[in-house]
């Protein structure tokens, strides 16, 4: 019986090594690099309303209208995100740096609902975050960024009341396969920027970090469709959805391809 249970934690151990042998620290770093230009280059883009477009591909200019409705989502956005943060703050990982992300709770479904102002309001109340927390670094910009994806990925995945409301289930597995991507694209960009900057050492940038980022994220937003379910009606019988705010419309396009 000895015998046969042995090839088990054998091809195990032998997997972790294979995987430890290719998820190098040097492998993610340069992964990272090569991720980080198209999503610095669709913030930047976003920056002055332009939007990359992928079905047809192009780029469109936006115009966008700041109003009452737009300015109050994006600092309920904030304030909300600040307060989670805090709380998260609580439930320390690595002391003055990484905390429990509950706030993706909010940052998830709010970019979904309330499009661009909420995108811009979980960007706002990262640097807030950092600077109440006592953990405001260089490293921070990066953060706000990577924050700021986290709204931005649900904003441009959902569509429609239905969608952004949670009523299908296919808008449930579209939630957490978004929030898988970012759990990914997000943790790769952030450590990248760490790794440049030399704030912490390269070793536990990846081993440490990367992981927990991802994990901590996926796992404090785990209920946002609930939170979606019950916010989404609330937003639309208000007024105050992406859709019914008519916050941006398409321009005209700037750059298409064939």
């Amino acid at each position: 019986m000895r015998e046969e249970s042995r090839p088990v934690p054998s091809i195990v151990g032998r997997l972790a090594h294979l995987l430890a042998q290719t998820f190098t620290p040097e492998m993610l770093y340069l992964v990272g690099k090569i991720v980080s230009v198209p999503m610095m280059c669709i913030f930047v883009g976003e920056l002055f309303h332009y939007q990359v477009r992928f079905f047809p591909p192009g780029i469109v200019k936006m115009r966008r209208r700041w109003n009452a409705k737009s300015v109050t989502m994006m600092a309920m956005t904030a304030a909300l995100s600040v307060i989670l943060q805090a709380v998260s703050a609580l439930l320390v990982l690595i002391p003055g740096f990484l905390t429990f992300r509950a706030d993706a709770l909010v940052r998830f479904p709010f970019g979904a609902i309330f499009g661009m102002p909420a995108v811009w309001g979980v960007a706002v109340a990262n640097l807030v975050g950092d600077a109440l927390t006592g953990s405001l670094s260089p490293g921070s910009i990066a953060g706000a960024i990577v924050s700021w994806w986290m709204a931005y990925l649900f904003y441009r995945c959902y569509r429609g009341p239905e969608d952004y409301g949670m009523q299908k289930s296919s808008a449930w597995i579209k939630y957490y396969a978004v929030a898988l991507l970012w759990c990914l694209l997000g943790p790769l960009f952030l450590c990248t920027n760490f790794e440049m900057l030399q704030l912490f050492p390269a070793q536990v940038i990846w081993t440490a970090i990367f992981p927990a980022v991802g994990l901590t994220t996926f796992v404090g937003g785990l209920l946002g469709p609930l939170v979606a379910r019950v916010v989404a009606p609330a937003a639309e019988r208000y007024g105050l959805s992406r859709d019914e705010m008519e916050y941006e419309t398409e321009s005209r396009v700037q750059l298409q391809t064939a």
